[in-house]
C-alpha cells in the first residue's frame, strides 16, 4: 500500500467511527493494522515518515478509554494531522521548485528553439497550438500513469486502471475491410494477456518481441482466454522502472510520451514566467498552490493528491480570471454608459393589473419590482428574466412595457421564430391597446410594402411596441425613441444580434428572457455581468403535467386514451425529430406520421402537420386551425418548442425523445399543462435503446421542475451542448470544468466580487488585468451583451 493510501483509509476509518459504523475499541487496531501494509518502499522515498507516523498512530492507542466527547474531538484531529502528513510528503517542496528556474531559457523564443525540439518536432507541436516555448507547460496531461505502484498480472481486476510490467511475446496485424487490429500478447511470467489497437498500425514500429515494457491501461475480462487491455498506454523499459508519476498526452503521429515527457522535463525553467497574480489572502482562504508549485505538479506530480491540487488551483484559476472580467466589464458598463433615469409613476401598470382576471404571483410581482428599479436607475439595464415553462414570464414583460410607454419611449421584443412572433404580437397587441399601446408585427414573410410601413411608423414614434424576429435588425429598421429591448427566449440568438438591436437606441434598458431555466454554475460564467431575477412560482390553476414513458408496442392503447381526450374537447401534439424520412437513422418522419395518424389511425379527426420549412403563411395559418379547434391533433417537429399557448392541449406524445436533450423536452412538454386540465407527456421508446439513454429519459419523467432539469442536462451533456457553445461565447477552460467544479466556481465567484468592491478598475493588481487580456483576449468584450 502507498502511504498515500494509507492516509486515505485512514479517513475512511475515521469516518466510520464518526457516523458510528465503527467501534471505539476497534479504531486504533484498524489503523495499526493499515500501518503494517504501508510499502517498504515508502519508507526508502520518505525516510523522515516513521518521526510522524508512529506519533499519530499513538495518538489513538488510549482511544477506547476516553470518554465519547474526547474520542470524537481526536477523531476530528485526525483530519487535520493527515492533511498535515499530505503537504509534508505528498508535494514537492519549494527549493525543488527553486532548483528548477535557475537555467536560462527565453520562454517567449519560438518553440522550436525550446531544448530537444527542433524544426520537425515544432511543426507536430504547432498542431496543438504550441507556438512559444512557454506554451509547452500549457499543453497539459489528459491522464497519468502511476508507477508507484506496478501489479502482477495475477493481481488485475477487469474494469481497474493499472500499471503492469511484462514481456512482449508476439504481435499480429488483422485487417477486416477498412479496419486494422493490431494484437499482442504479454507475459509477467506467470500469466498472459492480450493487448489490442484499432486502426493504429503506426503502433507496430515501438513494438519488439522479447523486449520489456511498462503498460498502462484498464484490463476485461474476455470470453475465450486471457484478459485483454484496448489501447493502452506502453513504454519500453530497461532495467528497474523508477517510481514515479508520469503525464499522459495527447499526441500526434510523429510524438511518443517518452519524447513529449523529455521535452516537457528539459524546459521546466519556463516555470520562473509563471508569475503568481491571485492575491495572497485568496491563496490562504482556499488552500491553493502557488502558480509556478501548480504548473510543475500537473506535468511531474509527486502523488495523486497534488494532481488534485494542482488542477484545483488551475481551474481556480481560470474560473477566478473569467469572474474578475465580467464583473469588471459590468462595472466598466455603469460608468461608460450612463443610462437614462426613466420617470414611471406607475398608474399605467397599476391600472393593468387590476384589470387582470387573476393576481400575479409573488415571484412575478418581484421580478417585475426589481425591473422597475433597473429602468428608473441611471444606470443601463441588463437583466435576465428566467423561468419555468408556463410560469408567466410575458405578463413580466408586459409590465415592463408600459412602464417604458409611461416614461415615453418605444419597445422592441425579438423573438426566435416567426410563429411565436406572430402569436406574441396578438397577445401584446390584444393586452396593451385596452391603455393606448400602439403594438406592431415586423417579421421576414410580410410583403415589402408592409414592412416599409411599419419601419416608416417605428421612425415616426406611431409604433410603441415592435415584435418580430431577426428582421428587427436590419440596417434600415431605426426608431423614433427606443428605451427597452427585450429578446425572448435568448438562447436561440447570437451574442452579436442580440448587441445589433441594442444599439438601435441611445442607451437601452435590456431584458432577455428564458424559459429554458440556467443553472448557476451556466449563469455566473455564460451570464455572469447580468443581474438575473427568477420566477419559480407558477400561476394558480396550472396543472402539473404527468410524464409518462412508454413502448411502441402500447401504440394502440395511446391511440384509445388520445381519441377519449378528443372526445372531450382536448387537442393533442405529436412530435418527431425529422421532418422526412432519414435513410441513416431509423427515425419516424414527422410527414409520414401525419399521413399515417390521419388516413389510418385517426380519420374522422382532423390531423395536420407543422414543420420549419414551411413558409410563415403556412405555419400561421395550420396554427390559427389548431387555436380555433378546426384541428385537433397538430403533428410537428420541434418549431412548437417555445411559445405556443393552447390551453386545450392536454397530451404530449414525443417519439424517439432519445434524440432530444432534456431541455428541449422540457420545452416541448411545456406545451400542454397551461390550463386546470389535466395533461400528459407520453415518450414512446423504440427497441435497441440503451440503457444509458433509458435512464435519462426516466430521470426527465422523475421531475417537472424545469430547473432540476436543467441541471440533469448539464451534468450529462457538459455546457458546450447545453448553451451551444459558439452562440454563447462560454470560454475554453483549459483546465476547469464548470460542473465538476461547481463549488470552485461559487468561491472564484465570491472572491472576484470582493477584488472588484475593492479596486473596481483593477488598478492595484495589473497581473490579473494582463492575465484576463491573454486568457480571453477579444472574448471579453463579448461579455458586455450577455
Amino acid at each position: 500500500m502507498l502511504f498515500e493510501e494509507f492516509l486515505i483509509a485512514c479517513e475512511e476509518q475515521l469516518e466510520g467511527f464518526l457516523a458510528s459504523k465503527l467501534p471505539p475499541s476497534a479504531l486504533f487496531e484498524e489503523l495499526k493494522r493499515l500501518a503494517r501494509y504501508i510499502d517498504p518502499e515508502e519508507f526508502k522515498s520518505f525516510p523522515s515518515l516513521k518521526e510522524y507516523l508512529t506519533p499519530f498512530l499513538h495518538y489513538y492507542s488510549v482511544f477506547q478509554n476516553l470518554p465519547p466527547e474526547r474520542q470524537r474531538k481526536r477523531a476530528e484531529n485526525g483530519f487535520k494531522m493527515i492533511q498535515k502528513m499530505r503537504k509534508l510528503f505528498l508535494l514537492t517542496r519549494k527549493e525543488e521548485i527553486e532548483n528548477l528556474k535557475f537555467d536560462r531559457i527565453n520562454s517567449e523564443a519560438s518553440v522550436k528553439f525550446a531544448r530537444g525540439v527542433g524544426e520537425a518536432r515544432a511543426k507536430l507541436l504547432q498542431r496543438f497550438g504550441i507556438e512559444k516555448v512557454r506554451d509547452l507547460l500549457w499543453w497539459l496531461p489528459r491522464d497519468y500513469e502511476d508507477r508507484r505502484k506496478i501489479i502482477p498480472l495475477s493481481s488485475i481486476r477487469p474494469g481497474e486502471k493499472v500499471t503492469l510490467l511484462a514481456e512482449l511475446l508476439n504481435y499480429s496485424i488483422k485487417r477486416v475491410k477498412d479496419y486494422v487490429i493490431v494484437t499482442a500478447v504479454i507475459s509477467d511470467g506467470f500469466g498472459q494477456m492480450l493487448l489490442k489497437w484499432f486502426n493504429q498500425e503506426y503502433i507496430t514500429k515501438y513494438l519488439k518481441k522479447g523486449a520489456r515494457y511498462l503498460i498502462t491501461g484498464v484490463p476485461k475480462k474476455n470470453p475465450f482466454g486471457p484478459y485483454e487491455m484496448n489501447s493502452p498506454e506502453f513504454e519500453e523499459i530497461s532495467g528497474e522502472p523508477k517510481r514515479e508519476i508520469l503525464p499522459i498526452y495527447s499526441l500526434t503521429s510523429g510524438l511518443t510520451q517518452k519524447m513529449m515527457r523529455r521535452i516537457i522535463r528539459k524546459n521546466l525553467a519556463v516555470l520562473k514566467v509563471f508569475e503568481e497574480f491571485i492575491p495572497q489572502t485568496f491563496l490562504e482562504k482556499r488552500d491553493l498552490l502557488p502558480r509556478e508549485h501548480a504548473m510543475l505538479a500537473v506535468h511531474f506530480p509527486k502523488s495523486l493528491y497534488e494532481v488534485k491540487k494542482a488542477r484545483e488551483r488551475l481551474s481556480y484559476e481560470e474560473l477566478f480570471l473569467f469572474e474578475v472580467a465580467l464583473l469588471h466589464n459590468k462595472e466598466k458598463l455603469k460608468h461608460k454608459n450612463l443610462g437614462l433615469s426613466k420617470r414611471i409613476a406607475g398608474e399605467l401598470s397599476r391600472r393593468f393589473i387590476e384589470a387582470l382576471p387573476f393576481k400575479p404571483t409573488e415571484d412575478q410581482l418581484k421580478a417585475f419590482n426589481e425591473i422597475r428599479d433597473d429602468l428608473k436607475s441611471p444606470m443601463p439595464m441588463n437583466r435576465m428574466l428566467q423561468g419555468d415553462v408556463g410560469s408567466g414570464k410575458t405578463l413580466v414583460a408586459e409590465l415592463a412595457i408600459i412602464d417604458n410607454f409611461e416614461a415615453g419611449y418605444q419597445s422592441a421584443m425579438m423573438v426566435p421564430t416567426s410563429v411565436l412572433a406572430i402569436q406574441q404580437y396578438d397577445k401584446l397587441r390584444e393586452d396593451l391597446s385596452k391603455i393606448g399601446i400602439k403594438v406592431g408585427l415586423l417579421v421576414g414573410s410580410m410583403k415589402k410594402s408592409e414592412q416599409e410601413a411599419v419601419k416608416r411608423a417605428l421612425t415616426l414614434g406611431e409604433i410603441d411596441v415592435i415584435v418580430g424576429t431577426h428582421a428587427l435588425i436590419q440596417e434600415n429598421v431605426n426608431f423614433k425613441d427606443l428605451g427597452l429591448v427585450i429578446v425572448d427566449e435568448q438562447h436561440r440568438f447570437g451574442v452579436r444580434q442580440r448587441e445589433a438591436l441594442m444599439n438601435k437606441g441611445n442607451l437601452v434598458d435590456t431584458l432577455v428572457m428564458t424559459a429554458t431555466p440556467i443553472p448557476r454554475t451556466l449563469a455566473l460564467t455564460a451570464y455572469g455581468d447580468l443581474d438575473i431575477s427568477t420566477i419559480r412560482e407558477m400561476p394558480p390553476g396550472r396543472s402539473p403535467v404527468r410524464t409518462l414513458i412508454i413502448t411502441e408496442n402500447r401504440l394502440p392503447e395511446l391511440y384509445s386514451f388520445i381519441r377519449d381526450e378528443v372526445a372531450m374537447g382536448h387537442q393533442v401534439f405529436f412530435i418527431y425529430p425529422l421532418i422526412e424520412e432519414s435513410e441513416i437513422m431509423d427515425l419516424k418522419a414527422a410527414t409520414e406520421a401525419a399521413e399515417f395518424l390521419g388516413k389510418e389511425v385517426f380519420p374522422d379527426i382532423g390531423v395536420e402537420l407543422l414543420h420549419g420549412k414551411m413558409s410563415d403563411q403556412e405555419k400561421s395559418g395550420i396554427m390559427e386551425r389548431f387555436k380555433n379547434k378546426e384541428t385537433m391533433i397538430l403533428v410537428s417537429t420541434s418549431v412548437i418548442e417555445v411559445g405556443i399557448d393552447i390551453p386545450t392541449a392536454t397530451v404530449m406524445v414525443i417519439e424517439h425523445p432519445e434524440r432530444f436533450g432534456l431541455a428541449q423536452l422540457h420545452q416541448l412538454r411545456g406545451r400542454v399543462g397551461r390550463s386546470a386540465l389535466k395533461s400528459y407527456c407520453i415518450l414512446v421508446l423504440n427497441r435497441g435503446l440503451s440503457s444509458e439513454a433509458t435512464e435519462r429519459l426516466r430521470k426527465f419523467a422523475s421531475t417537472s421542475d424545469g430547473f432540476k432539469v436543467a441541471e440533469i442536462d448539464l451534468r450529462l451533456r457538459g455546457p458546450g451542448e447545453f448553451m451551444g457553445t459558439r452562440q454563447h461565447g462560454l470560454p475554453d477552460f483549459k483546465v476547469a470544468d464548470i460542473v465538476r467544479d461547481s463549488k470552485l466556481l461559487f468561491c472564484a465567484r465570491e472572491d472576484a466580487t470582493e477584488l472588484i468592491e475593492t479596486d473596481p478598475e483593477l488598478k492595484q493588481h495589473p497581473g490579473i488585468k494582463k492575465e484576463i487580456l491573454e486568457r480571453f483576449g477579444e472574448k471579453i468584450s463579448l461579455i458586455e451583451v450577455g
